[in-house]
């Protein structure tokens, strides 16, 4: 699985989680298993940070490799691998071969970094999260848009909030904040463009919160799942002409009107989150297309719950119904015939290389009509079907993959088609491994795994607080970091195939 990435797939199934150890300790972590390759980085770099940590910065980002486990297929499940970042590393956004990753420094977890991986030129870019006192963030802020402009490759990381005057006084300013790699010689968040989100005889922003967000065909797209979407035209951002600097207005458009829910409130506890039930993001890059499941604002019975694909034909025209399919036409399918069918289809997955597949889970549901509660408990397969011709393609077990997997973080993306990798597997988690244990003044290969799990049982306070006593522990790094497989069997494992 080395070279150029036109021997890869052209869409995957990613989580979220972004591993950053092996744990052997968890026999329901079968992904740990499988091989992680690193991707081709030729540039890392560090911008924006104080004096104090910039120095820092460099060399952590120095010392970080991105690796990728790829299933063969969806829906088979992929995930990226970091080495030298800290177990809270999630994936933010995914376009085309950008990757943006949030994680902490080993030493603090209260401050938030961003990892921009560029797989087209191989690039890593480390900036913190804004920082500015004048930035408030709102419902739009929790997701980032990576921006781009209808021709050209150039991209931007964009967050939508409101901006308050430097004197505290007056309107605070709807705002959109950016980064882009070829301004990494400024401070990062630094450019900020002026917006004017939609009013409230579309929308009532105070609650709107965007469920998915994308770019496409130069125009930037904020979709809330239960209200509708607000967009853009993104090649303002872009555009360096002249000395004026307009004002981006967004647009709103709404939902198909046969949907329930635009009154539904997200704090409900006994109403499933929307990601259990409606997608909507771009296939082929050329259309954008919307799914739901019914069944989960309002009770219908198991047998006639019901996937919808829905395709926009443009904003002002709306919505086109393409597809629909009844759990009960679902049973008769040749590739359903060793499933069971006391459970329920939920999180709906678009695929960005085919226009008639769609990716259904199917788990067990809590639900109580006497309370109204629909809430999926667990997911146990996930399906490829295509809905043209009422055919299962593939499906999959999520317990030979995660054992227990949050199938609510997997997101559909062609990132496997921009990639390029190298023949390393376990190596770059093992080398991380070492070269934490070396900064405990450790030796690798005299580490005793039970003695260490023995240890941290019985007192990790205790022993950390010795480690920094002895200035033998100038990083207080997570207790899992001294829980790693045997090193002895890594090596065994892994060095031979690098000879």
């Amino acid at each position: 699985m080395s070279g150029s990435g036109s021997s890869l797939p052209p869409g995957c199934l990613l989580h979220r989680r972004v591993r950053t150890d092996f744990d052997d300790n968890d026999q329901e972590d079968l992904i740990a298993l499988q091989p992680f390759k690193i991707l081709r980085c030729v540039k890392k770099a560090a911008s924006g940070f104080s004096p104090q940590l910039q120095s820092h910065a460099d060399e952590v980002v120095q010392s970080m490799d991105i690796g990728v486990h790829l299933a063969n297929e969806p829906p088979g499940i992929s995930c990226l691998g970091l080495r030298g970042g800290s177990p809270l590393t999630n994936i933010e956004a995914v376009d085309k071969g950008v990757v943006v990753i949030t994680t902490t420094f080993l030493h603090d977890f209260s401050r938030m970094l961003y990892l921009v991986y560029d797989a087209v030129n191989g690039s890593l870019h480390m900036i913190p999260a804004p920082e500015s006192p004048c930035w408030r963030f709102t419902g739009l802020t929790i997701r980032m848009l990576i921006a781009r402009p209808r021709h050209g490759g150039d991209y931007a990381l964009v967050l939508a909030g409101k901006l308050a005057d430097d004197a505290g006084g007056g309107e605070e300013q709807d705002a959109l904040l950016l980064w882009r790699p070829a301004s990494s010689s400024l401070p990062p968040w630094s450019e900020v463009k002026k917006a004017t989100f939609p009013n409230k005889s579309c929308v009532d922003m105070r609650v709107f919160q965007p469920d998915v967000v994308f770019s496409f065909d130069g125009i930037g797209y904020w979709v809330d799942l239960l209200r509708g979407v607000t967009y853009c035209l993104l090649d303002t951002l872009f555009n360096n002409d002249g000395d004026d600097d307009p004002v981006l207005e967004f647009g709103f458009f709404p939902l198909p009107p046969e949907f329930p829910g635009a009154d539904h409130r997200r704090s409900n506890s006994r109403v499933a989150h929307l990601e259990a039930y409606r997608t909507m993001h771009i296939v082929q890059d050329s259309i954008i297309k919307l799914v739901s499941i019914d069944g989960f604002l309002e009770h219908v019975d198991l047998k006639d719950r019901t996937v919808t694909v829905w395709r926009l034909l443009d904003p002002d025209m709306g919505w086109e119904k393409e597809y629909e399919l009844r759990l009960e036409t679902l049973w008769g399918l040749d590739g359903f015939r060793d499933l069971p069918k006391d459970i329920s289809p939920m999180y709906p997955l678009l695929s960005t290389d085919d226009h008639d597949i769609v990716y259904i889970a199917l788990g067990e549901c809590r639900e109580s009509r006497r309370i109204w509660k629909f809430i999926p408990k667990c997911a146990h397969y996930l399906l490829a079907i295509n809905m043209r011709n009422n055919t299962i393609q593939a499906s999959t077990c999520l317990a030979d993959y995660f054992g227990s997997l949050d199938i609510n973080h997997v997101i559909s993306c062609d990132f496997s088609r921009y990639i390029c990798v190298v023949g390393l597997d376990l190596y770059i988690m093992m080398t991380e491994t070492m070269r934490q244990m070396s900064l405990t003044s450790l030796d690798p290969f005299d580490y005793d795994e039970a003695e260490a799990t023995k240890m941290m049982k019985e007192g990790p306070r205790s022993w950390r607080e010795t480690l920094k006593d002895e200035d033998r522990f100038p990083l207080p790094l997570p207790a899992h970091y001294y829980l790693q497989p045997s090193l002895a069997r890594l090596a065994q494992q892994v060095l031979p195939d690098l000879v």
